[in-house]
């Protein structure tokens, strides 16, 4: 009897009535991943609670962690210096002196004294010494009307006409080298194109060119104020 009051007590006990034994024994029952899980989820909440989260700085127990700084601008590409171009051939009438450097002007147009016998005391031009030999270029665009070694006091000298500013102009390139002139009558040439080199054919007390422009009229002008105002 004793025996089987027993075993009629035992189901009868609440599932709360556990040993203390038996309750830690069931705490540290509980899969450690668990507990982990857990405490990750209470950290992560806390430090958000605490940081103040701007979205640039997270900070925890005097800890702080910065936002990746943005990533540095491209360098720009800096293009290889270009060196400067040359000036284009003057062409479509452009004007230019008939040496590429400046040269000793020994007689201006005007009123002069004559230097030799035989010789104007009114120049009709303009005597520029680039030295004997050096080339002459045509000042502008134009045919040649007159190429000859035999042209008296004018020695080996050509003449070309051009259109500038809508007049025809005629320049004439006098004292130049026998044999030494490079273009023919009839023959359409550009400014800067060699014409011929400077000599002392002629009535001429040295090498020099003798430059003479004078428009259809015929009347000569100063070839030196002309090419100021159109050539520079």
């Amino acid at each position: 009897m004793v025996v089987v009051g027993s075993l009629t007590l035992a189901p009868s006990l609440p599932a709360t009535a556990l040993s203390a034994s038996e309750a830690a024994a069931t705490t540290l029952a509980l899969p450690l991943s668990t507990t982990s899980e857990i405490r990750a989820e209470t950290v992560g909440v806390q430090s958000v609670a605490l940081a103040g989260y701007d979205g640039a700085t997270i900070v925890r127990d005097g800890y702080s962690a910065e936002a990746a700084p943005p990533p540095p601008a491209p360098v720009a590409e800096v293009a290889a210096p270009v060196a400067a171009a040359a000036p284009a051939a003057a062409v479509g009438g452009s004007v230019r002196w008939p040496f590429p450097q400046a040269v000793r002007i020994s007689d201006g147009f005007g009123p002069r004294s004559a230097p030799c016998a035989g010789c104007s005391s009114v120049h009709d031009g303009l005597d520029m010494n680039a030295g004997d030999g050096a080339s002459i270029g045509s000042i502008a665009d134009g045919v040649v009307i007159t190429s000859t070694d035999d042209g008296g006091g004018y020695g080996a000298y050509v003449e070309i006409e051009s259109v500038v500013d809508g007049q025809t102009v005629t320049a004439l390139y006098a004292h130049m080298q026998l044999g030494s002139r490079g273009v023919s009558v009839g023959e359409s040439v550009t400014a800067g194109q060699l014409v011929g080199l400077v000599g002392s054919t002629g009535q001429a007390t040295g090498p020099h060119l003798h430059l003479e422009l004078f428009y259809a009229d015929g009347v000569r002008f100063d070839p030196d104020a002309w090419l100021t105002q159109h050539a520079g």
